[in-house]
């Protein structure tokens, strides 16, 4: 067998606990693969474990599905989609010599449970809440500093509807002693209130309506007030989501912002009407993952001034043991309306306390793994792992 999980699954735990089986390294070596992947759900997620043939059981698909609660600790995490994996093989078991050495048990409830829940069952009727306070502090001889951030969040998620409601915020501050023993104090602040509603509007369509307010001295905003409504269509049904996707959303809206320091357009407040379109593709399938986006947003009362976006991501096996990872992001940026007029201080420009004005932004990363050797991956041997060092993927 060969599980296809790069995130989330504990493959250590599932290795000790499915032991009727034989795992390998790659999938070119297997019977069977194991195609997991994730989405959100209301209060927690939904894992998908698709169980594809291969070989002998080339054909003989199945595809189960688990859902775990945000409220679950990782180990009832784990041993939710273990039981799931075992329930999976059995399908494929039951036409081998294994299948006699095979006990199936089963634990009566002590109270009877409905299989699916609905509101009237549920006391807090599908919202899930989840706070989080937090510090940081970091020095050396000569630097300090010191971050405290907070968030908030309340989420409902049912077939018809999603609301979500969000607040974040976060103070940074750096000091540094110079060597004629001055001392620089720097800090940042933002914070953010959004909320959205998603209607569901059939298997392929959806409508929302989103507003955030928000303030950020890295940007030189005092406050930001925006609201939009939008519209998306899938070309595949939503519930194909955790295999493929291709939307295409369109938004328009309204955003009154004020300024900390006057912007190179000679104001301290405006009000500013936008549109944005969204093309969004993403693909798991058994070779691996990939997804790209194509976002252009612009001002409708300063056409001359927008934002053209291109993202990209390939997790690809090329062939026995051969991967290739590839990542990237361009953007064409002519939207900058915060930026200060007064010029950034070179100070200000190390520090990196404003943003500074550019045509363009991107990103791009590269790597290669290639694995070789015994196909096997059953054995599970912890000892002294505590003292490697992090490492990457290259």
């Amino acid at each position: 067998m060969f599980l296809d999980c790069d995130r989330g699954c504990d493959f250590d735990f599932l290795r000790r606990e499915v032991t009727f089986v034989n795992w390998v390294r790659d999938r070119l070596d297997a019977q069977v693969q194991v195609l997991v992947t994730r989405r959100q759900s209301g209060a927690g997620q939904e894992w998908a474990f698709s169980f594809i043939g291969l070989e002998d059981f080339a054909g003989r698909d199945i595809t189960l599905e688990f859902n775990s609660s945000s409220t679950d600790t990782e180990d009832e995490v784990r041993e939710g989609y273990a039981q799931l994996l075992r329930i999976g093989l059995l399908n494929y078991v039951a036409d081998t010599p294994l299948a006699a050495q095979i006990t199936i048990e089963h634990e009566e409830p002590e109270v009877a449970e409905a299989l699916v829940a609905t509101e009237q069952d549920d006391p807090w009727n599908f919202w899930v809440f989840e706070a989080e306070l937090g510090a940081e502090f970091e020095g050396e001889q000569r630097t300090r500093r010191q971050t405290f951030d907070g968030s908030f969040e309340a989420d409902r998620t049912t077939e018809e509807w999603k609301l979500n409601i969000e607040l974040d915020g976060r103070y940074r501050e750096r000091k540094f002693e110079l060597r004629n023993g001055r001392v620089i104090t720097t800090d940042t602040r933002n914070w953010e209130a959004s909320g959205e509603v998603v209607r569901s509007l059939g298997p392929q369509w959806g409508a929302s309506v989103r507003a955030s307010v928000n303030a950020s001295t890295f940007e030189n905003q005092d406050m930001v007030v925006s609201a939009a409504p939008g519209i998306e269509y899938n070309f595949f049904p939503y519930e194909e989501s955790s295999r493929r996707l291709l939307t295409l959303t369109y938004e328009t809206g309204v955003t009154r912002s004020t300024y900390e320091q006057e912007t190179l357009f000679f104001v301290t407040e405006e009000t500013l009407f936008d549109h944005m379109v969204l093309a969004r593709y993403a693909v798991t399938q058994p070779w691996g993952e990939a997804s790209s986006s194509v976002t252009y947003s612009q001002f409708l009362n300063h056409y001359e001034q927008y934002r053209a976006e291109f993202s990209g991501n390939l997790e690809f096996r090329i062939t026995r043991g051969l991967a290739i990872e590839l990542s990237g992001e361009y953007s064409r940026v002519r939207d900058q309306r915060f930026l200060p007029r007064e010029d950034i201080s070179d100070q200000d420009v190390l520090l990196q306390r404003l943003a500074l004005g550019t045509g363009y932004e991107y990103e791009l990363e590269i790597g290669f793994s290639y694995t070789f050797g015994s196909i096997f991956n059953n054995v599970v041997n912890p000892r002294f792992e505590g003292r490697r060092g992090g490492g990457g993927f290259f």
